[in-house]
């Protein structure tokens, strides 16, 4: 795929193998990864996270609205690894598809999701997300022509 939206999505995601969890514990590598961000998300971005047993919950303002989301996306691991999977473009929508690794303790055994992110863009900025999907649901919303 060589989209300039898939190029921009994929260039704002964190390394294979990076413990997300870890960034967010240190303010500082929390707020350099989020000034890496911030001048591709729209002042009015907003997002919304999808956690389990409880309805969407959507964040709104900008990289703000992405630091609170990623936060409470994260504050329940001691451990946080993604991996990509696959990408796939759907018109103006970019989906990752993602195998996260997570541990809710550090002496905790694995847990393994398979988990997508759906990020809009528009003029070259990231105006939305939707993260935490389970990987049928968005290939079923995204992907019907595929």
């Amino acid at each position: 795929m060589s989209s300039n939206n898939v190029e921009l999505v994929l260039s704002l995601q964190m390394g294979a193998g990076t413990d997300a969890a870890a960034v967010a514990g240190d303010e500082a590598a929390t707020a350099a990864y989020l000034a890496s961000i911030a001048a591709v998300l729209d002042e009015g971005f907003e997002c919304t996270m999808r956690f389990p047993g409880m309805g969407p919950v959507v964040y709104r303002g900008g990289v703000e609205a992405l630091r609170a989301a990623w936060m409470d996306r994260l504050k329940h691991w001691a451990e946080h690894r993604s991996e990509l999977e696959g990408v796939a473009e759907a018109g103006n929508k970019v989906v990752l598809f993602e195998r996260v690794v997570v541990r809710s303790a550090p002496s905790a055994p694995d847990t393994v999701l398979a988990l997508a992110n759906v990020w809009t863009v528009e003029g070259n900025k990231l105006v939305s997300a939707d993260f935490n999907l389970p990987q049928a649901e968005a290939r079923a919303a995204y992907l019907k022509a595929a």
